[in-house]
């Protein structure tokens, strides 16, 4: 029993270096993920960052209670075992609503309105040219719709002309032959809900590693007031024997098997 106890101590002290540098890493992957929502930020939906972010400070904690653990705390009563418990458990239940909400998002994920988009190329076209440019290249799409919004211009952008095509062949001296036919406003939006799946597993995988780790903590408990429970038993047991041997007198019978009952006490 008490090694059992002791194998489980060292495994809770592992665990808890393994739950922080999960941590780090959940941080480091929202973080990315924060970066790519806001890439594009002309044509991504509002209210789509709140569940990254959270899983951003979120592991930030986790890496932070991790490495207390580590320094700090070596498991050695069943206190300090609730505590990191209680804590990781209000974590897991941040990290379980922010994954409700990366759902919940991912399938209000819609078009802008009309209103906003005509306010969004008229910074496409003089702002946010180069953010613009940059995104026609990256994702091959143009303007918002497709080319035609550029109809009304005095030229297409030529970030919109698919250079990659077997179409434009090398003496059409700076003649774009084919351009991209997409309207980024799609593709950003097709992105967007790839990103939050994205989110959503991240946060799945942290909360399975959490409620795991939650689980050995638990089992320690368990299994360390069961010792107690059993040590106080075997005390009252080797009392009881102390009186009864002085109550009749002195028995070796009597005095063996309250050395027996100390000896298993001194085990547990």
């Amino acid at each position: 029993m008490a090694r059992t106890l002791v194998c489980l101590r060292y495994f809770l002290i592992g665990g808890a270096i393994v739950v922080g540098v999960c941590g780090l890493i959940e941080s480091i992957c929202a973080s990315y993920f924060i970066y790519q929502l806001y890439e594009y930020s002309p044509l991504t939906p509002s209210n789509v960052c709140g569940a990254p972010i959270t899983l951003l400070v979120m592991g930030l904690i986790t890496c932070t209670i991790g490495w207390c653990a580590w320094q700090f705390l070596d498991f050695t009563n069943t206190g300090q075992v609730i505590i990191f418990s209680i804590s990781l458990i209000i974590i897991t239940i941040a990290n379980t609503s922010a994954g409700i909400w990366t759902l919940v998002r991912h399938e209000q994920v819609d078009l802008l309105p009309t209103a906003d988009l005509e306010q969004v190329f008229k910074h496409a076209i003089s702002d946010d040219k180069s953010l613009w440019d940059h995104m026609h290249s990256k994702l091959h799409c143009c303007g918002i719709n497709g080319p035609a919004d550029y109809h009304g211009q005095d030229a297409i952008p030529w970030s919109c002309c698919d250079t990659t095509s077997g179409a434009n062949p090398s003496d059409n001296k700076g003649v774009c032959a084919t351009l991209y036919a997409i309207g980024c406003q799609h593709v950003v939006m097709k992105r967007t809900r790839s990103i939050l799946l994205h989110v959503f597993l991240l946060a799945l995988c942290t909360i399975l590693l959490q409620v795991c780790f939650i689980t050995c903590m638990s089992c320690y408990v368990k299994a360390c007031r069961e010792r107690r429970e059993r040590r106080k038993e075997i005390i009252s047991a080797s009392q009881s024997f102390a009186r009864a041997s002085k109550d009749l007198g002195t028995n070796d019978n009597l005095l063996g098997q309250q050395m027996k009952y100390s000896k298993a006490a001194t085990d547990i």
